[in-house]
């Protein structure tokens, strides 16, 4: 009984196994799918686009930076004189000292604040003008190369791919030309 079980299990297999074989080469190589691979932090390193955008967000973030830290430095002078006058001052001046002080800590957090809400909305502008240079990039690349499949490599998930379907470098050249082609 348990060898007519297995015999009924396995003789589809053998039948499938059978059939793959007497495929031609072609036809089996047909009817498995392209894949390639795209190192997607590459691409915003090397493409124009991707360089383009990185400095524009640098130099906004370095704007902040400058405005917090001037800010910031405010706010400790004012508190070191507070303290180096704590003993000459009368409590009048003390109060208006610590009121001033407390009205430059508001300031700064705001001031973070706002470059926060400022940078979160650069960095959904930048996603944008990015996506619309390469979703036409990836579909080229997809028609031209015959793909099946475009994986990016920063997607989680992707455990292994053989350097063999990485296709970064050409990804990056259609990006840039597709990118001068809009621009001429």
């Amino acid at each position: 009984m348990k060898l007519k079980t297995w015999i009924a299990l396995a003789l589809p297999l053998v039948i499938v196994a059978t059939l793959a074989l007497a495929l031609p080469l072609g036809a089996q190589q047909a009817s498995m799918p392209k894949i390639a691979v795209i190192n997607g932090d590459r691409v915003i390193e090397e493409s124009n686009i991707g360089r383009t955008v990185s400095e524009q967000a640098q130099s906004r973030a370095d704007e902040w930076t400058t405005r917090i830290e001037a800010k910031q430095t405010e706010l400790n002078d004012l508190a070191r004189q507070r303290q180096e006058q704590a003993l000459t001052l009368n409590e009048e001046a003390l109060i208006r000292l610590d009121a001033d002080i407390e009205q430059r800590n508001v300031e700064l957090n705001r001031l973070r604040d706002d470059a926060n809400r400022d940078l979160q909305a650069l960095s959904a502008q930048y996603q944008g003008q990015i996506n619309a240079a390469l979703v036409p990039a990836v579909e080229r690349m997809a028609a031209a190369g015959g793909y099946d499949l475009i994986l990016d490599t920063r997607v989680q998930g992707l455990l292994y791919f053989s350097a063999t379907l990485d296709v970064t470098d050409e990804f990056i050249t259609m990006v840039n030309e597709g990118a001068a082609g809009g621009q001429q």
